[in-house]
């Protein structure tokens, strides 16, 4: 390829930029999350409104029509934004891993633990009932063929078991509640749920795999490579990386921490693929690993400063590869509302059971309820996931980014009446909210 062949695609990475930061500015004005922002970017510039660029192969971008640019320019600019949206999957999951802290979970472990565990036990029922429960009632295309029924149900289910923190944070911060106890205890669940989910995601990825190619010894197989890697990452974590950084401390290279750091992500996605599981949870596990080390390292800001703009293509990828104009319909409306209720309702349940266990109130039980419910980024990861794995139909698909959309509208106004009605005030307000992509 001649350089030539770049101009476009560098065009376009820098307009895309460009509108991802404008969109991030717009929601933050309105305190919208500015994931939203992102995903909106996508649908705009795909398939369902503009046409201007698609990551599917399918009919030709409006610029090639109407404009006459050629249509392989637009496929190399589709292809590196797959690649850079691809990266930013495990960079999103590096950073979840990373926001991760031990000290937080043990506060209120027994809360924290029974919220996030009676949520995704509730969810994963409740994801099951649905799928049947449309699959017998409609006729829309939901069930893709050559693919077994409960494996499709189990793996909508398990796309709703992981809560957004961000958006909760953001107004736990607005508000000054960051330093109640409720706001602590959400963090804590959280930080449960995320590696539950994460798990059970990755689990269920490699058990469905071995399934499909009906190996007798799939499952034990699949417990052993899980066991293998979650030995490595702890000697990783407790012995290897600590002994590295306190030797290599005495180059006083700035630079060496954030370069080991994304360097153990790929290896670890590297190594969490060869064994089987999802890419995602070796990147997870390496965010964990390095956000716990801090007496060696902090890597926060300089990953920051790449994650910012990596990161958004994902969420604009997402736009770039559906038309939603099908489900923009009243029977489409109607299911993603259902969806909707099937999606805050046992977070909400589970969040209030794991209440019942600790020092709180009625308001604050619901406070940490509505918080459980929120859904965001790593829900539309899984959900993407399961589409592209063929486990989704698009029309599945569609409704499940309508819902997530969706519960983020309805969910925000109720955490702010939470937050003002049912909390004491601490008078810490915070100036950077943690995890801005949330």
């Amino acid at each position: 390829m001649a350089a030539s062949d770049f101009i476009l695609p560098f065009l376009f990475l820098a307009l895309i930029l460009t509108v991802i930061k404008t969109s991030q500015v717009v929601f933050k004005k309105f305190d919208l999350p500015e994931v939203l922002g992102e995903l909106l970017v996508g649908i705009i510039l795909g398939p369902t409104v503009l046409g201007i660029l698609y990551l599917n192969a399918i009919p030709s971008s409006s610029l090639s029509i109407f404009l006459g640019i050629e249509q392989g320019q637009l496929d190399i600019t589709a292809l590196i934004i797959n690649f850079i949206s691809n990266l930013a999957v495990l960079l999103l999951l590096f950073k979840v891993g990373m926001e991760l802290d031990f000290h937080d979970m043990i506060k209120v472990r027994t809360p924290a633990f029974l919220n996030a565990g009676a949520g995704i036990i509730l969810m994963i029922a409740g994801g099951v009932v649905f799928f049947f429960t449309l699959v017998g009632m409609t006729t829309l295309d939901l069930q893709p063929n050559g693919v077994d029924i409960w494996h499709s149900a189990l793996f909508l289910g398990v796309a709703f078991t992981a809560t957004s923190i961000g958006i909760s944070t953001r107004l736990f911060c607005d508000y000054k509640k960051l330093q109640t106890k409720v706001a602590q205890t959400v963090v804590a669940s959280a930080i449960f749920d995320d590696i539950l989910a994460v798990a059970l995601f990755s689990f269920v990825i490699a058990y469905f795999t071995s399934a499909q190619s009906m190996n007798p010894f799939g499952l034990p197989i699949i417990l052993i490579n899980i066991i293998v890697f979650f030995a490595v990452s702890y000697l990783l974590y407790k012995y290897v990386l600590p002994y590295f950084f306190l030797k290599t401390k005495k180059y006083d290279d700035k630079s060496l921490p954030i370069f080991v750091s994304l360097s153990l992500m790929l290896y670890m996605a590297f190594f969490a693929q060869m064994l089987g599981l999802a890419p995602i949870i070796g990147a997870f596990v390496a965010g964990v690993i390095i956000g716990n080390e801090d007496e060696y390292l902090d890597i926060h800001d300089d990953f920051e400063a790449i994650s910012s703009w990596i990161i958004p293509f994902f969420f604009i990828s997402i736009g770039l590869t559906i038309n939603l104009l099908p489900f923009l319909n009243i029977f489409s409306i109607l299911i993603a509302l259902f969806l909707v209720v099937v999606a805050i309702v046992p977070k909400y349940v589970g969040g209030i059971f794991g209440s019942y266990f600790g020092d709180y109130d009625k308001g604050e039980a619901k406070t940490i309820g509505l918080s459980m419910a929120v859904r965001g980024e790593v829900t539309l990861f899984f959900a993407y996931t399961g589409y592209s794995l063929g486990y989704f139909t698009e029309t599945l698909y569609g409704i499940v980014i309508l819902s997530v959309i969706l519960v983020t509208f309805i969910l925000i106004p109720l955490l702010k009446h939470a937050c003002t009605k049912w909390l004491p005030e601490n008078g810490v307000r915070c100036k950077s909210p943690i995890p801005k992509t949330s």
